[in-house]
This record gives C-alpha cells, structure tokens and sequence, in this order.
C-alpha cells in the first residue's frame, strides 16, 4: 500500500486522528491498514501515539483490531436505533433498514442452571434450562454475541424449528405462549475476552456493549435470561424520559 503521499503529522492526538480518518476516506471496508510500526513511520509518529489513536477508532466501531491478524476498516453499515421502550430482536430492527441478518455459531445446549443464572430467572432450586447461543451477522459482519437461557419447561430444542433466525423472543411471540409483558433490562459497559474476541472477530480487550435482560411472562416469571453483547458502532440506544414537574 502507498502511502508516501500521506503528509508527515507531528504526535498530537488530534493530528494523528485526522490523518487517519484521511487515510480511510481512500480505503475500503475490509481493507487492513499498515502494521503499526509501518504507519507510525509513514506518518511520522511515535507507536504509542498511534496506538492511542487506533484504540480510539476501534472503540467509535470505524476500526477492527484483529488479534495476531491486523487492523481492519469497518464496515459502514448503517447503525441499528433502537428505543430501550420496545423489545424487539435485531433482525426486526435490521429489517426496518432493509437489512438482511445471519446466523453462525450457534450452540444449543441443555443442562442444570449455573448461579447467577438461577439469580437471573429468579429461581433458588436446581433447574433445566436450554442454553442458547449464537453469533449475529449482517451483510457477513458480526455485530452481535447472544445467550439465552431459559427453562426447559418453557422451552425446548425442537421448539426452535428448522428455520430458526436467531431470536428466542420472536420465537415466543410466533408461537403465543408464554405470553410476555416486559423486561427488563440491564445496560453494561464491557470487555470483550479472547474466546468472545475470536467470535466476533475483534481484537481482544475491545470495549463492547452489553444488555443483561430477563424477559416477563403475564404471571411475573422469568421465561428468559438473556446476556447480549454488541459490537461498538453497529447500535444506539436511547430512553425516552419525561420530566417530573
């Protein structure tokens, strides 16, 4: 890659910024950048500036830091908006934007609840819960690791179908039963590890968003404790609050 032409920055953090974002604008999503010592000299910075600065990117979701592998564009796709008032599984919000989602790595497993699994559907006694697990793509992208876990009372592996998209919840709400009235959910800041890293191919340590949610049925049970991870810069979320007068 030539990028001779690029002018040489001094090592403020706003500089190199810029010259990044310049070198983007001539990149293609997927494209992997120079190695790290490669563009601190073509740029004329120290390393750790320029590390700073491709941490800062990998975090806003315009970079994707590839541990052993390398650096890599983002995508730009466009970002999923969602209001935290309405549950609804990412293929709904990708379909609104004429998006199509996929499916990898799923994993359904059938066991005892761990503790804090219990905790989250709220029981105390040993229970059978059908765990799942799954990576969610858009245009081969992942952009989002989810589990479920909920008790194999409510729902089973056949339950799932041959045509299953990945949502639990609209696996619920296509059947009828059990009926849901809300949920609530919990909005975490995270760490990706090196085994979630690999899955959603981002560079272990990369900031992730994480919703911790239990789904209600009309008779206050937890059907489903979900942990959900997002890939930075494919999701906004917002509340609408009003004001007490």
């Amino acid at each position: 890659m030539d990028l001779d032409h690029l002018p040489k920055v001094r090592s403020t953090r706003d500089q190199v910024e810029s010259a990044l974002a310049d070198l983007m604008q001539e990149l293609r999503p997927g494209d992997q950048l120079p190695t790290e010592p490669e563009l601190a000299r073509m740029l004329g910075v120290s390393r750790p500036t320029l590390r700073d600065a491709l941490h800062t990117f990998a975090e806003r979701g315009l970079l994707i830091r590839r541990q052993g592998v390398g650096t890599f564009v983002a995508s730009r796709l466009p970002v999923l908006d969602a209001g935290m008032e309405v549950l609804e599984s990412i293929d709904r919000m990708a379909q609104r934007l004429g998006l199509e989602t996929e499916m990898a790595l799923l994993s359904v497993t059938e066991r005892e609840a761990t503790e804090p699994e219990r905790l989250g559907l709220g029981v105390a006694a040993q229970l059978p819960v059908l765990v799942v697990d799954r990576v969610i793509s858009i245009e081969e992208e992942p952009v989002a690791d989810l589990r479920d876990v909920v008790p194999l009372a409510t729902l089973e592996q056949d339950d799932l179908g041959e045509v299953f998209r990945g949502s639990v919840l609209d696996v619920f709400l296509e059947r009828g039963t059990p009926v849901l009235t809300h949920s609530r959910t919990e909005i975490l800041a995270g760490i990706a590890n090196g085994e979630q890293a690999e899955r959603l191919h981002i560079a272990a340590g990369t900031p992730v968003l994480r919703l911790v949610a239990q789904l209600f049925s009309y008779d206050e049970r937890v059907v489903d404790y979900s942990v959900s991870t997002f890939v930075p810069g494919h999701f906004r979320f917002h509340v609408m609050r009003q004001v007490r007068t």
